[in-house]
């Protein structure tokens, strides 16, 4: 009998040995994940540190260029042009035109191409129609928008626009006027341009 009570009492020992180095075992890994949890929150705010050091000494910097000076500076928009290869294009072959795609040339001033901030507003009108039915299609393109749209060439740069056309062009119509303005986000001017365009 007393065999077997020690026998119990060995294992309950041994039991309760186990336990405390499972819960050893636990803690030291409580204790790594959150040392790993603290080295990298400690690198996360060095680098917010840099970064917020950086963006006191811009906006230092900023403070004392004049506004006007730091806009003379800047490459802005002068003008802006339809670009030549504007016009009606057929996406599918039913010989009749089902969109209109325009070429916006926004230039500085040297005449370079700049891809500059701002919105697009484009009409179609139809001149020789009675005043009421003159004005076809008005499209508007947000600033975002209009980011997405930039392309180049081997000779230029512009936003490509592409508007449907929904059967707004009626069959014996062959000269239209197409009017674009571009509203720069950077200056707030709006800058204009418009050209005849055939079918």
């Amino acid at each position: 009998m007393k065999r077997w009570m020690l026998i119990a009492v060995l294992a309950a020992g041994m039991a309760g040995c186990r336990s405390d180095l499972d819960v050893q075992t636990s803690l030291w890994e409580q204790i790594k994940t959150l040392s790993e949890e603290r080295t990298e929150l400690k690198l996360q705010n060095e680098r917010l540190e840099r970064e917020n050091a950086a963006l006191t000494q811009q906006v230092k910097t900023l403070a004392t260029i004049d506004a006007d000076a730091r806009l003379a500076g800047l490459s802005v928009p002068e003008s802006v042009r339809i670009g030549r290869l504007t016009g009606f294009y057929e996406k599918t072959n039913n010989s009749a035109p089902d969109e209109l795609v325009v070429y916006v040339e926004v230039r500085d001033a040297m005449q370079d191409m700049v891809k500059a901030p701002g919105a697009v507003h484009v009409e179609l009108w139809r001149l020789s129609a009675p005043p009421a039915e003159a004005r076809l299609g008005v499209w508007d393109v947000s600033a975002d928008e209009l980011s997405r749209m930039w392309g180049r060439g081997l000779t230029t740069a512009y936003y490509r626009l592409t508007f449907p056309l929904d059967s707004v062009l009626a069959d014996g119509d062959k000269e239209f006027t197409l009017r674009v303005q571009f509203t720069d986000y950077l200056t707030g001017r709006v800058l204009t341009d418009q050209c005849v365009i055939t079918r």
